[in-house]
């Protein structure tokens, strides 16, 4: 098939939505295939075979012409839909849509769709003409369904739709309802439907129906919960012309209807009693519409007439038919002739030659009037050739599903009687001359209809075929995944079926018609490059259905080329250089620039900074199907001359903090995907950190996070936090600039303290707090007690980020026991009251200065001593 589109895409920037117009010879499928979200689809008028399979959304497919009459779509097998469409967002609009004539395939068949519209479309010939199967929030608007073979309209399992102004007529059923919920029906016309024109399963619930103009021979409606089938009285426009929006119309073609039939004293529109729906249902139309009795405002008639034949020969039959206007409800004929009639259209031969003056007077209860005419009667010279009647009629279908209702229309030339034989039993059911009848049983029936004159009796037959209704079948529907869609040869790909309601399944996985596995799940190995269409068809004993997916298979590029460049090669600490990727045949790649066997990134350009002096070897292992390369480079970075301190900021992974100050350091990675909870544990138990947590944002691959427990307070803070620092420690997550709220979400920190600490230190295990510290102050991080065993309490505290942090807690207030019993006054002195003085302010003071003065007491003691024996020594020398 030749595959021929034109693009017209607007040039305003990538990804703009593009008009695809296809041609008459072309194919609808393929600009399908070819299309993308957001593209319309324009097609030229003309007639196209195909049955078409939409899966993909946001789509819109229209005629160009917007009319539907001269934009064909023909099925091109029986037994499957004209347009199926399994996807969102999808818009039809102006097709005629014909020929799946199937019982259970469709003109227009929605399966799992949401938010798809609808529109003026026609649907003819079809099993169904439009079926809405699983799907929700759907818009049917301004279609026409006819001659369609079980249904016009058909919803199933599918709620919150709205169905509004289409068209239903002809068909067997005209507007279904199966299990379907909180949709709204307004505004449609469904009429001459032969076996049902509204029906609504007992699975229905809380659906709005108004509006609607019902004229079928039977409607069925069964008892569901918070139906409603009245709107709230309303002035404006009606389904009938009336003045107030209500409730619906229910008439049937004879005439015998409720709507027909009803009574409206007070000529709004609305009759005067509820309806009470048929079919097992509880609820009623309480606003039913009817044609006003008193609109229009009654007026005198005005008499008209014509007839088939003005002059002739005697005996000369004329036909008369009334035409007068004001709703007459009175007609005098007189012929001229000394004879009068009072039908409405009557029949009159004239024997004699002679002009006649005919005169038809008409009253109503406005008055009369009255119009006259000329007949001119010639004599027969010799024997006339006699008139003879011709039978001729039609019908407004010849087969349809039992009970079906038949409207026959009188065809007939010069005839004045009507015989109906509708049932070939011989015997005459109608002397109407264009009556309905209605075949209650399944059966072939041949129709016989005779008409007579003076001249004799003709006849005319016509076979009418009434089907028995066929039981609601369950269909499979054909669906399955795949684990690719393209990639290179050879390409495995893994086929998972997800069909419902199959007793068997066939895979053509290349296209051609041949049926390569007939079982479900499985793997096919494509060996060769190319595009191949995948089907899958479900069959159970009720019919087929398929589906449709597109395989790219690409040929073999070969190994990749790891290629790069850099920034810079040298330079002085901290020093930042930019990495880009320049490998071919590459389709991912892993970068590790300080040589620390750890990837640092897989973005395809990326800056790292070197923040300590060394020579480090930069690698890029460039990846596809086929393998890997791997290219290097050396970095020399060089420490300032200055003997400067060490650079700060954790570019890279690395750290900022002195490797001196580092008591222990903890890595952990995980390979990050975005919309996932990530967790860093750290089993080795080196560090007090037990794991990092948070929400990643995006994409970012390999990541390392690493903890550093300090000796001391870290180099990147002036101060510690008030209190007992129990650890100091760092958490560097991913490259610099990662773990920021751009990339991830709810960070979390667990961590341990020993109770030997909080025994030993007297510390309150409530007064435990995580200190962050952040634009070069402390703050202070609420945490919660997770669990504990026999050597540690567990906390957890979320972050506003990750740097560097404290662990910090209060000590316990002791109050010192008072004894009531004093020292005895004659055992204390000076000696004993001095050091118990002291050392009270020894334990106030908890520093330092206490320990200097008990050395200065115990030095002035010394001196004391020293010159008491200077001065005996003295005293002995004098003696």
């Amino acid at each position: 098939m030749q595959i021929a589109v034109f693009l017209l895409v607007s040039i305003s920037g990538i990804g703009t939505a593009a008009e695809i117009i296809v041609q008459p010879g072309n194919s609808i499928q393929a600009a399908v295939d070819n299309a993308s979200s957001g593209d319309t689809i324009i097609i030229k008028p003309g007639t196209y075979t195909e049955n078409i399979n939409i899966t993909k959304g946001n789509l819109t497919i229209r005629s160009e012409s917007g009319n539907p009459e001269d934009t064909t779509i023909k099925s091109r097998s029986s037994t499957a839909s004209v347009l199926s469409v399994q996807a969102d967002n999808v818009k039809i609009s102006g097709i005629r849509a014909i020929g799946a004539s199937g019982s259970s395939y469709s003109g227009i068949h929605l399966y799992q769709c949401n938010k798809c519209i609808i529109e003026n479309n026609m649907l003819a010939n079809n099993g169904r003409g439009i079926y809405l199967q699983n799907s929700r929030k759907c818009t049917l608007s301004g279609n026409t369904a006819t001659n369609n073979r079980a249904y016009g309209i058909v919803l199933g399992s599918s709620s919150y739709n709205t169905i509004s102004e289409n068209t239903a007529y002809n068909s067997s059923r005209g507007i279904y309802l199966g299990s379907s919920d909180y949709n709204i029906i307004a505004g449609n016309k469904v009429t001459y439907n032969n076996y049902l024109g509204f029906y609504e399963c007992s699975l229905c619930d809380y659906n709005d129906v108004y509006n609607n103009y019902f004229n079928n021979t039977d409607v069925s409606v069964k008892s569901g919960i918070g139906n409603s089938y009245n709107a709230t009285k309303t002035e404006g426009a009606n389904i009938i012309g009336g003045s107030y929006i209500g409730g619906n119309y229910w008439g049937k073609p004879d005439g015998t209807g409720f709507s027909d039939t009803a009574i409206d004293r007070d000529g709004d529109g609305i009759a005067d009693s509820a309806y009470r729906l048929p079919g097992g249902s509880t609820s009623s139309d309480y606003l039913p519409l009817v044609y006003p009795l008193n609109l229009p405002e009654p007026v005198p008639p005005t008499a008209d007439f014509s007839s088939n034949v003005t002059s002739g020969s005697a005996p000369l039959d004329v036909s008369f038919i009334d035409k007068s206007t004001g709703t007459p409800v009175e007609w005098n004929w007189d012929f001229g002739d000394g004879t009068s009639l009072t039908e409405q259209n009557p029949l009159h031969t004239y024997s004699t030659e002679g002009t006649y003056t005919v005169s038809l007077t008409v009253r109503n209860e406005k008055g009369t009037n009255s119009k006259s005419d000329t007949i001119t009667v010639s004599q027969n010279i010799g024997p006339s050739e006699p008139v003879s009647p011709v039978a001729d009629f039609g019908t407004n279908a010849t087969e349809g599903f039992a009970p079906l209702a038949i409207q026959f229309t009188d065809f007939s030339k010069n005839a004045v009687s009507w015989s109906w034989d509708f049932d070939n039993n011989g015997q005459p059911d109608s002397t109407v001359q264009n009556p309905v009848y209605v075949y209650e049983n399944p059966g072939d029936y041949i129709v016989n209809l005779m008409v007579s004159n003076a001249n004799g009796t003709v006849s005319k037959t016509l076979q009418i075929k009434v089907l028995e209704v066929e039981e609601e079948k369950i269909l499979p529907v054909a669906d399955f995944n795949t684990n690719v869609t393209e990639g290179y040869a050879p390409l495995p790909v893994l086929f998972t079926d997800r069909s419902q309601n199959a007793a068997s399944t066939g895979w053509d996985f290349e296209g051609d018609g041949s049926e390569e596995v007939n079982y479900g799940t499985v793997v096919y190995v494509y060996t060769s490059p190319g595009t191949y269409t995948a089907s899958l068809t479900a069959t159970n004993e009720n019919g087929t259905d398929t589906k449709t997916t597109t395989i790219n298979v690409m040929r073999n590029p070969g190994l990749p080329v790891a290629d790069f460049s850099v920034s810079a090669t040298g330079g002085y600490s901290p020093l930042s250089v930019t990495f880009t990727d320049l490998s071919q045949n590459a389709i991912s790649r892993s970068w590790d620039v300080n040589n620390d066997g750890i990837e640092d990134s897989n973005a395809s350009s990326f800056v790292y900074e070197y923040s300590s002096a060394g020579t480090y070897t930069a690698k890029l292992t460039a990846i596809n199907v086929n393998g890997t390369d791997t290219k290097t480079t050396t970095i020399i970075v060089d420490r300032k001359s200055s003997g400067g301190g060490s650079s700060g900021g954790g570019g890279g992974g690395g750290s900022p903090e002195p490797a001196k100050n580092v008591k222990v350091k903890e890595l952990s990675q995980l390979f990050i995907t975005n919309d996932k909870a990530v967790k860093f544990d750290f089993t080795k138990n080196a560090t007090c950190v037990v794991y990092v947590g948070f929400d990643a944002i995006k994409n970012v691959g390999k990541t390392t996070t690493i903890v550093e427990e300090l000796k001391n307070k870290s180099a990147l803070v002036s101060e510690l936090p008030e209190g007992e620092v129990y650890k100091s420690f760092n958490v560097w997550v991913g490259n610099s600039g990662y773990a920021t709220p751009k990339n991830i979400e709810k960070p979390v920190i667990c961590f341990k303290v020993e109770k030997n600490w909080l025994q030993d230190k007297s510390i309150d295990r409530s007064s435990i707090i995580l200190n962050r510290y952040s634009d070069k102050k402390w703050e202070q991080l609420p945490v919660n007690l997770s669990g504990e065993d026999n050597d540690y309490l567990y906390f957890t505290a979320e972050v506003p980020g990750y740097a560097s942090f404290a662990i910090t807690g209060k000590a316990t207030v002791q109050q010192a026991k008072t004894e009531n019993t004093p020292i005895p006054a004659e055992e204390r002195s000076i000696e004993d009251i001095q050091p118990e003085k002291q050392e009270a302010q020894d334990t106030e003071t908890g520093n330092e200065s206490s320990k200097n003065n008990r050395n200065t007491i115990l030095s002035v003691g010394i001196v004391i001593g020293a010159l008491g024996v200077i001065g005996l020594v003295l005293k002995s020398m004098k003696e």
